[in-house]
């Protein structure tokens, strides 16, 4: 990891081929983080059993916005009423609901701050230490899970009142993640505190507007989704498979946006 720096350059983002290559010339130093995405897509074993049980497609496209797994590439059926997703299940009752959202916060912001850390300190050094980067980054990472949690309930709440808002709730979500996908990449590849870290993700997407990588890193993701959601509603052996193939695609994902935001932050990776 890099100190933080004191702002942007005018360089070009990374094209779609660098940015292929970069990724394809570190993932087999990272391929261990892989159980990472591999753990989150099996212990949401409610979401796993209904694809599994159900016949069918729900492919699904993903903003590079925080951590991808099978869940990113394929949409679970929902069964209706009011449920909450945590790594463990999806739960129905609303007595469960907080303490649950707490151990869902705690296991995956510990995960996360692992996670990205370790991609964060590979990229840049050649290295990494997951227990490291988790207990440097976990109180971070938690609060910055609690954040989005709040923002989601304050974008999507009124459509409870008043469900005609919901596209312009769609359009407000597609533009803030848009302008802050860099965050979480940032926060780990320069040491910097979430407020510090959102101000510096606004200012490198305005700087360099990687309009053209974030739209095909969405595009890919969807590409990805038709083969993976086939093999995840052919039962419950292909749902298993169909998140072992997820894995590695998925930190392949991440890796290439924390080179895409490193390339645009200025900050030198190693070969």
């Amino acid at each position: 990891m890099k100190p933080p720096s004191s702002g942007t350059t005018g360089s070009s983002p990374p094209s779609i081929a660098d940015l292929l290559s970069l990724t394809s010339a570190h993932l087999d130093r990272l391929l261990v983080l892989a159980l990472v995405p591999l753990a989150t897509s099996l212990l949401n074993v409610s979401d796993l059993l209904a694809t599994a049980q159900t016949r069918g497609m729900a492919v699904n496209a993903a903003f590079p916005f925080y951590r991808y797994d099978l869940w990113s590439f394929v949409d679970a059926p929902d069964g209706g009423g009011f449920t909450v997703s945590v790594p463990f299940g999806t739960m129905e009752s609303v007595t469960l609901l907080v303490p649950l959202l707490v151990t869902y916060l705690i296991v995956s912001g510990a995960l996360s701050a692992g996670y990205f850390g370790s991609i964060a300190s590979s990229i840049t050094t050649g290295s990494f230490d997951f227990a490291a980067s988790l207990r440097h980054f976990a109180v971070r990472m938690i609060a910055l899970e609690v954040l989005v949690i709040v923002g989601l309930l304050v974008v999507f709440f009124p459509l409870l009142v008043v469900p005609p808002l919901f596209v312009l709730a769609l359009l407000v979500l597609l533009v803030v993640a848009y302008f802050l996908f860099p965050t979480v990449y940032v926060l780990v590849l320069e040491d910097r505190g979430i407020e510090s870290a959102l101000r510096r993700a606004y200012d490198l997407v305005s700087e360099h507007q990687p309009i053209g990588v974030f739209l095909a890193l969405v595009g890919a993701t969807l590409i990805c989704s038709i083969p993976l959601s086939i093999l995840a509603f052919s039962g419950l052996g292909g749902a298993i498979i169909a998140a072992v193939v997820a894995a590695p695609i998925s930190l392949a994902f991440n890796v290439a946006t924390a080179l895409l935001v490193a390339e645009m932050a200025d900050l030198e990776v190693v070969a």
